[in-house]
C-alpha cells in the first residue's frame, strides 16, 4: 500500500446500536355495562421517578436508626428510669408511623392511619400494569391533607417539647448536678443534656449531641429527622440533610402529576366485550358523538364502500381497507375534551383519571353495531342515497326490498322504484 493510501485509509465508523424503544402495553378495562376497552393513561413520573424517590424514602426512613437520629432506640425499654409501659423504636420509620398514628389515634381517626395508606401509596405508585382511579387520587388527596395538617403545629415533629438541662455545677462533696433546666423543641439530646448523662448520670459510652439544626425555639427553623421525614422538600419545609425529600414533598408531587394526567390512547373493543350489552344505547351514542357520525357519513359517501356493477348500491363491509369496517377499525382518531366525555360515556371510564383529555381514539367495531349506527346516522336523518344516486343497502337489509318494507316512510321518493308500466297485452288479459 503507498504512503498516499495509507493516509487516506479509512477504519470503518462504529455505530452505537439504538436501544429498542419499549412499547408501553395497554391497560385491559371492563366498563360497568360490560365494554372492554384498552387504555394508556400518562401520569407523567408516578410510575418512574415518583416510585423510585418514594422507595428510596422507605429506604432512608427503615436505614436510618438509634445514633443516626440521636435516640438510644429500643435498648431504652424497661431499662432503669424509664416510664413504665413505654415503648421505645429505633427506626425513624417506627417513630414515624408511632407518631402519626398516636396523634391519628389521638383525633378518633382510623389507627392504621399511616400504614394503611401508605401501602395503598406503594400499590398507586407501582401499578403500571394498572389504572389511578379517581378514587386512588381522592385518597391521596386526603393523606396530602392530614400528613400537611401536622406541620406547624404542637403535632409538627419539630414542636415536640423536651424538658433539658441548662446548666449544670458540681456540688459539695463531689459530683454534679442539674441547677437550671430550660424547654427546647425538635430533640431533647443538647450539649447540656450530654453533659448532664456523663457528669451527673455517669454514663459511659455516652451518644454525642445531635446538630444544633435539629432543636430550637417553639415554631423554630429546627429540623429534626422526624420532620425531615414528613416535610422535607415540601410546601412547608426546605430539603433535608438526612431525607431529601419528606413523605409531604412525594405526595404533593403526586398531586401534581395527577392534576396533568391524560390518556394518550383509548381503543373501545367491542369484538371481545361479549354479550349482555345495550347495544341500542351503544349504537345512539356513537351516533350522537358528532366527530364520529361524520366519519361514517363521509365514509357511507364514498364509492369504495361499495361493490361494482349491479351492486355499486350495496355497502361491502370487509375485505380491504376501503370497506367501512375495515376503513372505522383502522381509523385513529384525534380528539379533544369534548370528544373526550363521548369516549368516556360510551366506555364508561369515568373513574380512570384523565378521562377528560383523552388524545387517540380507536374502536374495534362489530358488524351489528355499525349496521345500528349506519341507520341511527343515515336512515334516521333521511339519507339513503348510495354515491351511484341509487338507494343503498347492506348485507343485512334483506336486499333492496328490505330497505323499502322497513323504511318506506322516510326513503325519499325519487330514490323509490318506479312502478314498472304493464304492456298492452299484458293490460288485455288482467
Amino acid at each position: 500500500m503507498s504512503w498516499t493510501n495509507q493516509l487516506w485509509k479509512r477504519e470503518p465508523i462504529l455505530k452505537a446500536k439504538k436501544k429498542p424503544v419499549k412499547k408501553k402495553q395497554l391497560v385491559r378495562f371492563k366498563g360497568p355495562d360490560g365494554v372492554i376497552s384498552f387504555i394508556d393513561q400518562d401520569v407523567g413520573e408516578i410510575h418512574s421517578k415518583l416510585k423510585a424517590d418514594f422507595a428510596k424514602w422507605t429506604d432512608t426512613c427503615k436505614g436510618l436508626s438509634n445514633e443516626d437520629i440521636g435516640v438510644v432506640g429500643s435498648a431504652a425499654t424497661g431499662s432503669k428510669g424509664t416510664p413504665k409501659g413505654k415503648k421505645y423504636f429505633d427506626t425513624l420509620y417506627e417513630h414515624l408511623d408511632n407518631h402519626v398514628t398516636s396523634v391519628a389515634s389521638r383525633k378518633g381517626q382510623e389507627k392504621r392511619l399511616f400504614k394503611e395508606q401508605l401501602a395503598d401509596f406503594e400499590r398507586i405508585l407501582g401499578g403500571e400494569d394498572g389504572l389511578i382511579t379517581e378514587e386512588d387520587a381522592e385518597d391521596m388527596k386526603e393523606f396530602t391533607e392530614k400528613i400537611r395538617g401536622f406541620a406547624g403545629g404542637k403535632n409538627d415533629p419539630k414542636n415536640i417539647p423536651f424538658t433539658v438541662p441548662a446548666s449544670i455545677s458540681a456540688k459539695e462533696g463531689g459530683g454534679f448536678e442539674v441547677d437550671e433546666k430550660t424547654v427546647v423543641y425538635g430533640h431533647y439530646r443538647t450539649p447540656k443534656y450530654v453533659e448532664m448523662r456523663t457528669k451527673v448520670k455517669e454514663s459511659e459510652n455516652e451518644m454525642a449531641p445531635v446538630p444544633s439544626s435539629w432543636y430550637g425555639a417553639e415554631n423554630g427553623n429546627q429540623t429534626p429527622p422526624m420532620h425531615q421525614a414528613m416535610f422535607a422538600n415540601s410546601s412547608v419545609s426546605k430539603k433535608g440533610t438526612l431525607v431529601t425529600t419528606g413523605l409531604l414533598g412525594l405526595l404533593e408531587t403526586f398531586d401534581k402529576q395527577i392534576e396533568g394526567a391524560v390518556i394518550d390512547e383509548v381503543i373501545i373493543d367491542f369484538a371481545t366485550s361479549g354479550g349482555g350489552i345495550n347495544m341500542e344505547k351503544k349504537a345512539q351514542q356513537l351516533a350522537d358523538w358528532k366527530l364520529f357520525a361524520n366519519y361514517v357519513r363521509r365514509i357511507m359517501k364514498s364509492t369504495g364502500t361499495y361493490g361494482t356493477g349491479n351492486a355499486s348500491n350495496k355497502v361491502i363491509y370487509s375485505g380491504g381497507p376501503s370497506r367501512i369496517l375495515d376503513n372505522i377499525n383502522a381509523k385513529a382518531f384525534n380528539v379533544n375534551r369534548l370528544s373526550s366525555k363521548f369516549i368516556t360515556a360510551i366506555g364508561g371510564f369515568q373513574d380512570i383519571v384523565g378521562h377528560e383529555n383523552i388524545k387517540k381514539f380507536k374502536i374495534k367495531i362489530t358488524r351489528p353495531l355499525l349496521f345500528r349506527v349506519i341507520n341511527k346516522v343515515m336512515r334516521e336523518r333521511g339519507d339513503f342515497e348510495a354515491p351511484d344516486g341509487r338507494l343503498f343497502y347492506t348485507p343485512d337489509d334483506g336486499g333492496v326490498k328490505g330497505v323499502l318494507r322497513n323504511w318506506s316512510n322516510k326513503i325519499p321518493e325519487k330514490l323509490k322504484p318506479k312502478p314498472v308500466k304493464k304492456s298492452w297485452v299484458a293490460s288485455l288479459w288482467s
